[in-house]
């Protein structure tokens, strides 16, 4: 998440709660939810307005945002980079770290990952056509 979406994150909170944002408490936000995509954080605050009563704190945020990428990544177990990245130990390293983030972040779907380990495609080329199909390259 980027500092501008910790602003957009907190006017879906305000929205919901009537809450004063500035910019400050979007930066103490931002320095919480940065590791998390926009998208990710929009579900949780929609997941903790539908379930709880208790006034929205980061926390509940991250209590939910972990649980989430947990349970995702369970579905898909061991997480590999495929053939194509294996040409050497960093590139094999690194695929594997931003597979992991992918199917962690729901940007990559367990079926997804499938594909990718089943086809001869690097990671970089294989992320590229996703983005593509979803229009946002």
């Amino acid at each position: 998440m980027r500092l501008s979406e910790a602003g957009d994150l907190l006017a879906l909170i305000s929205a919901y709660d009537n809450r004063h944002v500035s910019e400050e408490v979007s930066g103490a936000w931002y320095d919480l939810l940065h590791p998390y995509t926009l998208a990710e954080a929009k579900h949780a605050v929609k997941k903790h307005f539908n379930d709880s009563t208790e006034y929205l704190m980061p926390a509940h945020l991250v209590r939910i945002l972990k649980a989430e990428r947990k349970t995702r990544l369970a579905k898909v177990g061991t997480i590999v980079s495929g053939r194509a990245d294996m040409t050497d130990t960093a590139t094999e390293l690194a695929t594997t770290k931003a597979l992991t983030k992918a199917v962690a972040s729901g940007a990559l779907t367990p079926e997804q990952y499938d594909d990718y380990q089943r086809g001869e495609t690097p990671w970089a080329d294989y992320r590229r056509g996703l983005l593509a199909l979803r229009g946002a390259a």
